[in-house]
């Protein structure tokens, strides 16, 4: 919107240079981008947000302009009769309107006997401030109108509507319009448009039709003013490419209170500068009375709550009532406040004292904490104080934690290898694709956490994050986490970590979480995972570990092997106050006997279930299974693997004789032979 100064001191006095006037009114919320020179006149340009129409007009920023400086508002008069004339010659109009919700008013008004002229310099000059170009002084009328009011008009010429007839409704197949200027569009059947008794000849709040435009032989005018459904009005705008000062208006709403009296103004002005002209009758259609807005109740105390400013009970009924509310006091500490009808951003108490606060003056308020309050016994919270423990944990093994957002992309979950979209939450109304999902696995997050920082040249990277996943409508919460690169980086190591590595941390978790009775299964071909391993307690999975595949992290532009876990944590943090239980055992008196067993043994079998095996079968005495040897290649078949354990026995009642060692290590071999066919080295 721009304020041409000139223009604004019809209506005001402005006793501030044009720089003084752009601080006021930004400090005000009334944001001034730049000041400008046309024509040797200064010229602000000012960004009105959508909620302030009122602010799309010369008066609705003179009103700022008053509650800001104390003067009042010169508002303009109508110097000529536009009362409705009792005259025989008077020309028939009928006005149809067959989509009362996309028009809840519309109003005509006839001016007879026109001869079309320039219009006074002083009006030219105006509207070239405002960037709109001079045409004849029936069209400036309702362009100065414009500006001036906010109330979008449009003149016809009444002799060229066919049938003497308007009509608005919406437009029908097979239509075309041609516009004032020059373009040709085929209208949609959702089109709002005033037609004659044939054709359209506008598009509603858009734009007017050539076939019916003010030119130098147009001796009657019908002068419009109205309005439309923003929502129409918008859909129209873009569909067709038509964008103009007055769909820029009615998208934001405009004031149906300006309706009538923005066209007697239209027609005063028209009549000043035609003498020979009359005003002819004008036709009706809507409502008589606009509804007025709903009081509001604002107590002196609430204003004071949330702003922290003590601003009397007249020093608030001033700035309002000088921004064009009614005030009316309630006892000694509240007022009663009506909006007028050019502030429909107006409805809750909140928004009154946001009105007060910004004329008042932001930089008023002071920095202050706010009140709390804090209960006695400080609240337990077990699942809380848990993961932080974790955190700490997972911080002295050297992990860093990181945050990432919850809401992604399908293109993220895609890439992160998961496909079934239906079973990830999607967000009704996101705010960009970007955000469209919930989570249902940390994964993304991770691997974007990763490339940014590799992208910033770091080769090792150790890191965790604890969050919320949604999947198949359940919300967990879950421990993620990843190792990129050398697991430990120092200069005398250099290995790069493995799936091994992250195994054993994940298992000193558990054992922190004191999870116990957990099984490790491998897993079969999965596309996200090179090898993985899942992580199940009685029988319910609670994790996933592997090796990501190189085609997923192709997808991340992640070069180099990533190393990555969820573990569930739902259900592993005690309750508050339950006793911690301490398990103690005395030191063995009698010393271990290690003895070690090596075989070649399908690879498909686990380790696990042959410790378990081995166990079993030299119970009670073997305390210790430890794998210290794997080998494939040369010499072992196909799909057979070499392995060598360190056994380790024990007893309490003394030590043990070579006869009870070889039988023991002899019932392991044959447990080992008859259940899986090994074949001893």
């Amino acid at each position: 919107m721009k304020l041409p100064i000139t223009w604004l001191k019809r209506y005001i006095d402005v006793p501030w240079t044009p720089e003084q006037l752009a601080e006021a009114l930004t400090l005000s919320g009334t944001k001034v981008e730049h000041l400008e020179k046309k024509s040797g006149e200064s010229v602000l340009e000012l960004e009105i947000t959508t909620n302030r129409p009122d602010c799309l007009s010369m008066l609705g920023l003179a009103q700022e302009v008053a509650v800001l400086t104390g003067n009042k508002i010169k508002f303009p008069k109508i110097l000529k009769s536009v009362l409705n004339k009792k005259n025989s010659a008077v020309k028939p109009l009928a006005i149809i309107i067959e989509d009362p919700k996309g028009c809840p008013k519309y109003t005509a008004r006839l001016i007879q006997n026109v001869t079309v002229r320039p219009s006074p310099v002083e009006i030219q000059n105006c509207l070239g401030w405002m960037g709109t170009r001079p045409v004849n002084q029936v069209v400036d009328a309702t362009n100065f109108v414009l500006f001036e009011t906010g109330q979008p008009l449009h003149a016809f010429d009444y002799d060229k509507l066919i049938g003497r007839r308007i009509v608005v409704r919406r437009s029908r197949a097979g239509e075309r319009f041609l516009g004032l200027d020059g373009t040709e569009v085929a209208l949609d059947e959702k089109t709002l448009v005033i037609a004659d008794a044939q054709r359209p000849v506008a598009i509603a709040g858009v734009m007017g039709g050539k076939l019916t435009e003010v030119t130098e032989h147009t001796k009657n005018i019908l002068l419009e003013s109205a309005c439309f459904d923003l929502g129409l009005v918008r859909q129209a705008s873009r569909k067709y490419k038509l964008f103009t000062e007055s769909s820029y208006r009615f998208e934001r709403g405009v004031n149906p209170g300006n309706i009538l009296s923005a066209s007697a103004r239209a027609c005063d002005l028209t009549l000043q500068w035609d003498p020979d002209a009359s005003a002819g009758p004008i036709f009706e259609k809507g409502p008589r009375k606009e509804a007025k807005a709903k009081p509001i109740l604002l107590p002196l105390l609430t204003l004071e709550k949330m702003t922290g400013l003590k601003i009397s009970l007249s020093r608030t009924g001033t700035i309002l009532k000088n921004l064009g509310f009614n005030v009316r006091p309630i006892g000694a500490d509240k007022i009663l406040v009506t909006p007028p009808g050019s502030r429909g951003d107006i409805q809750l108490e909140a928004d009154l004292i946001e009105e007060v606060l910004r004329i008042e003056g932001f930089d008023k308020v002071r920095a202050a904490l706010p009140m709390t309050r804090h209960p006695e016994t400080p609240i337990q919270d077990p699942k809380a104080t848990g993961v932080l423990k974790l955190k700490q944990f997972l911080s002295d093994l050297g992990f860093r934690e990181i945050i990432t957002v919850s809401l992604i992309s399908e293109k993220a979950l895609v890439n992160a290898g998961f496909t079934e979209l239906g079973r990830a939450q999607k967000i009704v109304n996101p705010l960009s694709a970007e955000q469209a999902f919930l989570r249902p696995l940390l994964l993304p997050g991770m691997l974007q956490t990763i490339l940014y920082n590799v992208s910033r040249k770091a080769d090792a990277l150790k890191l965790f994050e604890i969050g919320n996943r949604y999947a198949a409508g359940v919300e967990a919460t879950v421990l993620a986490v990843s190792i990129y690169g050398n697991l430990e980086d120092h200069w005398r190591r250099k290995i790069p970590a493995s799936f091994y590595d992250l195994k054993g941390i994940t298992e000193n978790i558990l054992d922190f979480l004191k999870i116990k009775n957990v099984q490790w299964h491998e897993n079969d071909a999965c596309p996200k995972y090179k090898n993985s391993s899942t992580l199940t307690m009685d029988g319910k999975k609670i994790g996933t570990l592997g090796d990501l595949s190189q085609p997923l992290l192709g997808h991340w532009d992640i070069a180099r092997p990533v190393i990555y876990g969820e573990l569930v944590l739902d259900g592993f943090f005690k309750k508050s106050g339950e006793p911690k239980i301490i398990q103690v055992k005395p030191l063995p008196k009698y010393p271990l006997v290690h003895r070690d067993v090596a075989f070649m043994i399908d690879e498909r079998v686990s380790v696990a279930a042959l410790e378990t095996l081995m166990k079993k079968a030299a119970l009670p005495y073997l305390s210790k299974v430890r794998l210290f040897d794997e080998y494939t290649g040369k010499n072992i078949a196909s799909g057979k693997r070499s392995l060598a354990f360190s056994l380790a026995y024990q007893k309490n009642t003394g030590t043990f004789a070579d006869e009870e060692i070889n039988a023991l290590q002899t019932k392991i071999s044959e447990a080992l032979k008859n259940t899986y066919q090994v074949e001893f080295r």
